[in-house]
């Protein structure tokens, strides 16, 4: 069900007495959930603990003007089938800044370091790799294709994945996933110039293949599909255009520097407390959207859960992720014929991604130096802001020297979003850090708990996607506004499976 019909639904059904909600976080869920339940004539009020509005979703700007260039410390991409998202660009007059995103393995120019040595893609062939894996290829047991389709496989793992990940994939293919693939006709997915394989095509041939490998590498390669894809879509001048729109579109005031130290549920309603300028507040109120996420939440005073629902809260694992921005005095990559897409280095500091739009009139564009998640990016936000920055500097020098020419960097920004406060990770993942399994369904870990509601991308079946806080959100304002009063019968409520 897509998202006119599910409000229609809502607005058409809503002969209830206006209801007033306390929304907690104004990320793209909250916000989102504040701009619909205002239009159903509902009273709300958004509350943030941070300084800033926009969650994970913060562009970084180099300077004041609207001229000055920037770089994304968190979202930056959009699915071109991630419709949700695409709704709210569309109704928020964006449509006009949306471009094309170019990604990981699309930009040919573009380099690869394995085992400290810089290939260019476009000369990373067959031979190139036999000589890298070395390993994959001693056995004899396996044919040519095996073995070339398994190397490209780590390629593509080695560049997108976490250290775990890549053990997982090392792991299942010594064990059996090279059985496996024997077994499969690789021909029509191998690159005739020996210079990749066609692993969405490959995935669609043989959709059973992601049950044969690990839990937890079966369900990342649906993100590396989403990752690699060429339909990835931007917003030309930032993400934040588009929370900063939803802001604008809601009447009621955001209030930040609210920082939520404890939720109480009672049987009328919720008691919530918190900080503002270092004095405590507290107040019941009838109904509460809760866009804290776990990892935040956990470390708040909660009272009136089922243990349920807190194993849900305390169990939920999140994953590190880091960004370091450089803000280089002209676009030198694009002297190598790099212009977008992303390289991808083995020292650290991972995925190097490039401008694929012009950001300022100044000549200066910025880099995405670093990103990392999963074990690199916690190394990474271990280190200090500055000792980070160095250290990146130093890896991306021995891809591009060019960095090190004095003047080079004219700025820089770097988020580590484990060690930040109001997100305590990256994203949020179905498994544990240490790659065992234990796959949560997101339907109990967004149950509400009386009149206590709950949305973002870690009550989704998209974690670490805008679609999946945006897919959340909508459910929760069903769920708010079908929610009958205490007073009336129980489980009259209509349902409403908007996220299959």
């Amino acid at each position: 069900m897509d998202v006119k019909t599910i409000l229609q639904k809502c607005n058409h059904t809503n002969h209830q007495q206006s209801k007033r909600i306390t929304i907690l976080g104004a990320g793209i869920a909250g916000l989102v959930a504040a701009y619909e339940l205002e239009r159903l004539g509902h009273q709300v009020d958004v509350i943030e603990g941070s300084p800033r509005i926009g969650g994970r979703i913060w562009t970084h700007r180099f300077g004041c003007s609207p001229e000055a260039s920037y770089g994304e410390l968190g979202a930056m991409r959009i699915s071109s089938d991630h419709k949700c998202v695409l709704h709210y660009i569309h109704t928020m007059g964006l449509s006009n800044k949306l471009c094309k995103f170019v990604t990981m393995f699309e930009e040919h120019n573009a380099l690869l370091s394995i085992q400290r040595k810089v290939f260019r893609m476009k000369n990373l062939t067959n031979r190139t790799l036999q000589t890298c894996y070395q390993g994959l290829f001693m056995s004899k047991r396996y044919n040519k294709n095996t073995r070339l389709f398994a190397a490209w496989l780590k390629t593509i793992v080695d560049a997108i994945g976490s250290g775990e990940l890549r053990k997982c994939l090392e792991q299942d293919l010594s064990s059996y996933l090279m059985d496996k693939l024997e077994m499969l006709d690789l021909q029509p997915f191998l690159n005739a110039e020996g210079k990749g394989i066609d692993l969405h095509e490959f995935i669609k041939a043989y959709p059973d293949f992601r049950e044969k490998c690990s839990k937890a590498l079966a369900l990342f390669l649906s993100d590396i599909l989403v990752e690699t894809s060429h339909d990835l879509l931007q917003l030309q001048g930032g993400m934040d255009q588009l929370t900063i729109c939803l802001a604008k579109a809601i009447n009621s005031p955001i209030r930040c520097n609210q920082e939520v130290v404890r939720l109480k549920v009672l049987k009328d309603g919720v008691e919530v407390s918190w900080l503002e300028e270092g004095h405590l507040h507290t107040r019941h109120c009838d109904y509460v959207l809760c866009t804290i996420p776990f990892s935040v939440l956990k470390k708040i005073e909660l009272s009136g859960f089922d243990d349920k629902k807190l194993l849900a809260i305390y169990n939920t694992c999140y994953w590190p992720a880091t960004k370091v921005l450089f803000n280089c005095a002209r676009p030198f990559w694009q002297e190598n014929g790099i212009f977008g897409g992303a390289s991808f280095s083995d020292e650290g500091i991972r995925q190097v991604y490039y401008p694929s739009v012009k950001q300022s009139f100044s000549g200066e564009s910025v880099l995405l130096a670093s990103y990392t998640i999963g074990d690199d990016a916690e190394r990474l936000g271990m280190m200090s802001e500055q000792v980070r920055k160095v250290y990146v500097k130093n890896a991306l020098g021995k891809l591009h020297p060019e960095i090190k020419i004095p003047g080079m960097i004219s700025g820089t920004a770097t988020i580590a979003w484990n060690t930040y406060k109001w997100s305590a990770g990256g994203c949020s993942v179905p498994w544990k850090h240490d790659m065992s399994y234990e796959y949560r369904q997101y339907q109990d870990i967004a149950r509400p708990q009386n009149t206590l509601f709950f949305a973002g991308e870690h009550c989704s079946r998209l974690p670490a996607w805008m679609e999946g806080s945006i897919e959340s959100a909508l459910q929760a304002v069903h769920d708010i506004v079908f929610h009958k009063s205490l007073s009336l019968e129980k489980n009259t409520s209509p349902s409403l499976a908007i996220l299959n």
